[in-house]
């Protein structure tokens, strides 16, 4: 009897062992959006049962359900101006505490846990969003102008570069934004005067000549900044508040 009882106990260690899933599914999970690395989508997981989305445009959840290492979102979708119900299906990979890893499609996407989803919603309320892209190099902006006063975020993921993300605040000269982009790269924060030209819709970054000045780097003169070959952020829908 010992001898079984041994036996069983090595087998329920083995098979808790293999197991991938070592937290719990439930809670809010999300991921960067593509092209836009300064923010976030995803989803929250209710103990209840119930699902909410978390900026995924036209897309809604009501429900979710596990059923073995399937996770099964259902809710509504926007498509050609209507809304229809839909099913979604995908494959838990890993689960622990604060991350979440799953496939649909041969393709994985890895989540974070927060704690707080509502915020991750609220910031888009009042901000304006655009992209830049240009082949494997991308960058995002999101920004608010009042009273010619700008503030917002700034991000930059470049192939083979070390990615840059950061606040922005400055103000319009006209149709200049000239402001001064506080970021953080390989473990360092800097600031650096940075300027866009309005340009139907869009902007259009400019570049020129710099210097240091108290630790600040500053155009050495802003009447010579070049946008004819500037990088050109387009508008995009930022995701609505759900």
């Amino acid at each position: 009897m010992k001898k079984h009882t041994f036996y069983f106990l090595i087998i329920v260690t083995f098979l808790f062992s293999c197991s991938k899933e070592s937290g719990s599914i439930s809670g809010s999970w999300v991921t960067e959006m593509e092209d836009q690395p300064q923010h976030k989508q995803g989803f929250t997981l209710k103990e209840d049962g119930r699902a909410v989305a978390i900026n995924l445009g036209g897309m809604s959840y009501d429900k979710w359900e596990k059923q073995g290492d399937r996770l099964i979102l259902s809710g509504k979708k926007e498509h050609g101006g209507q809304m229809s119900d839909f099913q979604d299906t995908l494959r838990i990979i890993a689960v622990a505490d604060s991350t979440l890893t799953l496939e649909k499609d041969e393709k994985r996407v890895r989540y974070a846990k927060t704690m707080h989803p509502d915020k991750l919603v609220n910031d888009f309320e009042i901000y304006e969003c655009f992209v830049y892209k240009m082949k494997k190099d991308s960058a995002f902006m999101h920004i608010n102008v009042a009273d010619s006063i700008v503030t917002g975020e700034l991000a930059y993921a470049f192939f083979e570069k070390d990615r840059n993300q950061g606040r922005i605040e400055g103000k319009m000269i006209g149709d200049t934004l000239l402001v001064q982009y506080t970021f953080v790269s390989e473990g360092t924060e800097s600031t650096r005067e940075t300027a866009f030209l309005k340009r139907g819709s869009g902007w259009v970054q400019g570049f020129g000549e710099v210097k240091d000045t108290a630790g600040v780097m500053i155009f050495k003169d802003r009447s010579r900044l070049r946008f004819k070959r500037g990088l050109f952020f387009k508008g995009v829908k930022c995701p609505p508040v759900m």
